[in-house]
């Protein structure tokens, strides 16, 4: 019995190695990889939003969230919600949480550590004057996905979370509503779920407008659960745990 118990911590033990270096090589191969979302539950998803809020495309956001009952993180940028708290309080008030997306969304990963500290602490000040404490939660995400070393040891030292994605509405290579949604359930039915990243801010983001409800319909009728980002993490947690034995 013994020697099978340490059979079994040691085959737990080399399937979370093995992991762990298909994440390194990953992030090595890409360094705005999305590594930590390789453990992906079940038909889950969770929508994201960055680059808001903008008056031209977050309220019709919002209205066809309300419309698919359904929630959302939006990562908004500090400087975008002084100049719109409201829309940052209507985002709080209709069940939408609020992330750090930076002050400025500038190259970050060319900043030293404590001009990144400075971006995040800016951008979480303006969402808590505007929206309160309790609206804001310890999500973060990298300006274009992009990671440094000194980023990583800011999030570490301010206790933040970094969330990446794993399918982006946005793609040069579709140009339609149609083709859109077509490329993004193709992803999604892939990997059988994943963190999908939109965005309704800074460039026309008329065609993502246009696409969300496509999106959503094709979700609801597929069977994917649409969970909020923090419900997502908890499974995607338990998943890891399930299927290697512990979270490193």
């Amino acid at each position: 019995m013994k020697k099978h118990r340490i059979l079994s911590i040691g085959l737990l033990l080399t399937a979370g190695f093995a992991l762990l270096l298909s994440i390194q090589s990953i992030s090595k191969k890409w360094p705005h990889a999305k590594a930590a979302l390789v453990i992906i539950p079940e038909k889950t998803v969770t929508l994201t939003f960055d680059d808001g809020p903008d008056p031209r495309f977050t309220p019709t956001v919002l209205q066809i969230l309300s419309d698919y009952q359904v929630n959302a993180t939006f990562f908004v940028v500090g400087q975008n919600t002084a100049k719109h708290p409201d829309l940052v309080r209507r985002i709080a008030a209709e069940g939408h949480a609020l992330a750090n997306h930076t002050y400025t969304h500038p190259h970050l990963e060319e900043f030293q550590k404590d001009q990144v500290v400075s971006e995040l602490t800016a951008a979480d000040r303006i969402m808590t004057e505007v929206a309160g404490r309790s609206a804001v939660t310890p999500y973060f995400r990298p300006p274009r996905g992009n990671i440094s070393s000194n980023i990583l040891q800011s999030l570490k030292l301010s206790g933040k979370q970094m969330v990446l994605w794993n399918v982006c509405v946005e793609n040069s290579s579709t140009h339609t509503p149609e083709e859109v949604r077509s490329r993004v359930m193709r992803e999604i039915r892939e990997r059988n779920g994943g963190i999908i990243l939109a965005h309704d801010g800074d460039l026309d983001r008329s065609l993502t407008v246009q696409s969300l409800p496509l999106i959503l319909r094709d979700l609801k009728q597929e069977g994917y659960r649409i969970v909020t980002l923090s419900d997502y993490l908890e499974q995607q947690t338990r998943k890891a745990k399930e299927d290697i034995g512990f979270v490193f």
